[in-house]
């Protein structure tokens, strides 16, 4: 059995995105660093942001979310929600960040993402003398405290509320769904190349929530290739599908394994990935999926 440990790099990137429409625009952690770092404030006692960089898709989301929208003056390429942020100026790609843009645009903040931002260019927009925060949210209650880091700038009232909420949903569905009996899933990425998601990224928690075991969860890195010789000596349940697009190719591609007869269900990629507000409700769906899948066995 093999199983390959994938480190995406900007120009394999390209490649890989074919296969499953993951990985940098949909939130999956990469490792374009040696290492990833965690969320790293930027004196918040200092000067409120007024002009704001932001380089990955779920920092914007979440600085619209915290009422930080009309501070945003410019995002990466994967930024696509709320749909003000695509019109934005694009400063930054899988590629890197393009630094004299981000310059033009005067911030006085730029929120970035370890995991998908290059350490050099971070470092060297520091050295020109802008704010850098790091956001790394590799977990369901990071998604709230950044919400509520980001509602500090902002002093907007409804962020907290919608933190609170949304602290409460994620109680709720532990409670309801974390002691049901364990299902064993395979989380595929989309077609072709099996690539999947171990708990080193956020799903393993979800997954965990729902009271699923993720077959490839304690594999090293967040988004490693797999065998499919290693996936029917798993023997899952289930294999829950990322991207719905890759339904027919999918089942196509298992109808002849071991494995033709192992229920495949499509889940909600683009939210699970991405950690924002919008994930808990994609969770909840996903739980729900795994609970159908439950009660199938």
């Amino acid at each position: 059995m093999k199983i390959h440990f994938l480190f995406v790099y900007p120009l394999f990137y390209k490649t890989l995105t074919r296969y499953a429409g993951i990985l940098f625009a949909l939130g999956v952690s990469l490792t374009l660093n040696a290492q990833t770092s965690p969320s790293r404030d930027v004196s918040l006692a200092a000067q409120t942001p007024q002009r704001i960089v932001s380089l990955a898709p779920h920092a914007t989301e979440l600085l619209f979310e915290a009422g930080l929208g009309s501070r945003v003056v410019g995002v990466s390429e994967s930024c696509d929600f709320p749909e003000r942020a695509r019109e934005l100026p694009k400063v930054s790609s899988f590629r890197g960040t393009n630094i004299e843009a981000v310059l033009a645009l005067k911030p006085d903040l730029v929120v970035a993402w370890p995991s998908g931002n290059k350490r050099d260019d971070l470092q060297t927009l520091e050295r020109l003398g802008i704010r850098v925060f790091r956001s790394e949210v590799d977990t369901l209650a990071g998604i709230t405290e950044t919400v509520r880091t980001f509602a500090h700038w902002s002093n907007d009232a409804l962020a907290e509320q919608r933190a609170a909420v949304a602290e409460k949903q994620i109680v709720s569905m532990r409670e309801r769904f974390a002691s049901r009996a364990v299902v064993k899933v395979f989380y595929q990425l989309g077609e072709g190349r099996l690539f999947t998601l171990s708990n080193k990224h956020m799903i393993g928690e979800a997954l965990t929530l729902c009271g699923a075991r993720n077959v490839f969860g304690t594999l090293p890195i967040p988004a490693p290739e797999v065998s499919r010789e290693a996936i029917i000596a798993e023997l899952p349940d289930a294999i829950l599908l990322a991207s719905g697009g890759a339904l027919t190719a999918v089942k196509n591609q298992w109808a002849s394994a071991a494995t033709g007869s192992i229920p495949i269900a499509v889940v909600d990629g683009a939210r699970l990935h991405r950690p924002t507000l919008r994930t808990l409700p994609a969770v909840l769906a996903l739980c729900e999926t795994i609970d159908q899948l439950r009660n199938k066995k």
